[in-house]
């Protein structure tokens, strides 16, 4: 992410008119039209799914969705958009140990947090690989999503490598790419076995002997 100008911004909000804060009915009224779409994604996917599916679950008129989210990509994008502030409110709690153990338990976190909402996770893993056909309103914003991930990741385990903390030979691109394969795959096999596979122990578990091979010996 690249810094903004400061006194450039600042010209900016002395330039723009006051906007007015979102009445809580109003905000009240959004949230419950995301968990809505949330429900239709996870059975529909974004192509089988329609807003009048959603509005209907809120009770309310398709036009009165569309005074929230004005076209079926922005309530799409204020999903995705959702879901990754959860996950990122619940890493930023964890946020002050700058550890190996730190950032493996900010990753195990997040994963416990997904274990707690089935749906959230279908309708995400859905999207996903829904996206992945040419002209998929979500396919910029899942690319965009992985390469911040990615990078993100490799930058904190490099800074490890650097604190002595990490082995200085590991892979570290390949190591964020197979852990970001774990949590995905994972997942998709829990949610299509979810009386075998427990996905917080199986995800420790693997973090686990993550931290022991990459750790680097006294």
């Amino acid at each position: 992410m690249t810094e903004s100008n400061t006194s450039g911004a600042t010209n900016q909000t002395l330039d723009r008119p006051k906007q007015r804060r979102a009445a809580p009915k109003g905000e009240k009224r959004r949230q419950e039209l995301l968990d809505a779409a949330l429900q239709v994604f996870s059975l529909e996917g974004y192509s089988g799914a329609s807003v009048a599916q959603v509005a209907s679950i809120v009770g309310i008129s398709v036009a009165g969705l569309l005074h929230h989210f004005p076209s079926k990509v922005s309530l799409l994008m204020g999903v995705l958009e959702h879901r990754d502030e959860v996950n990122l409110k619940i890493a930023s709690e964890l946020c002050a140990d700058f550890s190996l153990t730190g950032v493996l338990s900010r990753l195990r976190a997040i994963n416990r947090s997904n274990a707690t909402a089935p749906g959230v996770v279908r309708a995400f893993t859905i999207l996903n690989a829904e996206s992945l056909v040419e002209g998929h309103p979500a396919w910029d914003w899942f690319q965009g999503r992985y390469q911040v991930i990615h990078a993100r990741l490799t930058g904190q385990f490099r800074d490890l490598v650097e604190a002595g903390e990490v082995r200085a030979d590991i892979d570290l691109p390949g190591l964020v790419e197979e852990i970001l394969a774990m949590m995905d795959g994972l997942q998709i096999q829990w949610l299509r076995f979810p009386e075998r596979i427990d996905l917080v122990e199986r995800f420790d578990t693997y973090l686990a002997r993550v931290e022991a091979a990459v750790r680097a010996r006294p």
